[in-house]
């Protein structure tokens, strides 16, 4: 699948761009909450917490990321920062979703 760079409304002050922002940012979390959704059913899978973090499969996702990024013609260390943020925070809320189904109370 190729990609192509979004083309970003050429606006004419800061609010108009904090408007497309928040724009985009209304797009964005509904996709990581889906995103996040299959984290927390990942977290059933493993047999114990520490398989939250998986080194292979998150230099995988990194990769994929990178690569979509560079068909678009992005930046390439930015999107390598915010993916590695990405599936930090998203081992962090497997890991406590795992907690959560393997508390024994």
């Amino acid at each position: 699948m190729t990609l192509t760079k979004p083309q970003a409304v050429q606006c004419q002050s800061l609010t108009e761009i904090r408007e497309q922002i928040d724009r985009m940012d209304r797009l964005i979390v509904p996709l990581l909450a889906e995103r996040l959704s299959y984290v927390a059913q990942a977290a059933a899978f493993k047999p114990t917490r520490a398989d939250a973090v998986v080194p292979w499969r998150v230099e995988d996702v990194v990769s994929k990321a990178k690569s979509h990024a560079a068909e678009c013609g992005m930046d390439l260390p930015t999107i390598e920062a915010i993916y590695r943020a990405l599936v930090a925070a998203s081992i962090a809320h497997e890991e406590q979703v795992w907690d959560t189904l393997n508390t024994k109370e």
